[in-house]
């Protein structure tokens, strides 16, 4: 797998099991909570930020009222590269992750 994002909640199964149904079931490894990630070949790819943001905002009141806090959410970028790391995220896009108190996390790797 080359570069992807992944929306993470940390959570136990059981709540995981709560989140499937407000947002559809998680696409990866059930044991670090519920994931969803859009790879680099996906068509929503290019607006993956803006999708996660728009689907926790969507849906904030039902996680909270299941118990799931902002700070248990992050958004991942998972970057792997060959010779140099550059990446650049709009305004726009860091201005609603910072609104909703969501953490960016950035990984870089060399291949």
């Amino acid at each position: 797998m080359g570069s992807f994002y992944r929306l993470l909640i940390q959570c136990d199964i059981e709540k995981k099991k709560e989140i499937d149904i407000i947002l559809g079931e998680s696409n990866d490894d059930p044991e670090i909570g519920w994931s969803l990630i859009i790879e680099e070949d996906s068509p929503r790819f290019n607006q993956a930020l803006n999708f996660f943001i728009d689907l926790i905002e969507t849906n904030l009141i039902k996680l909270k009222n299941i118990g799931v806090s902002i700070d248990m959410i992050t958004f991942w970028y998972m970057y792997e590269y060959e010779q140099q790391c550059n990446m650049e995220f709009w305004p726009d896009i860091t201005k609603r992750i910072g609104e909703l108190g969501i953490v960016l996390c950035i990984s870089c790797w060399e291949k």
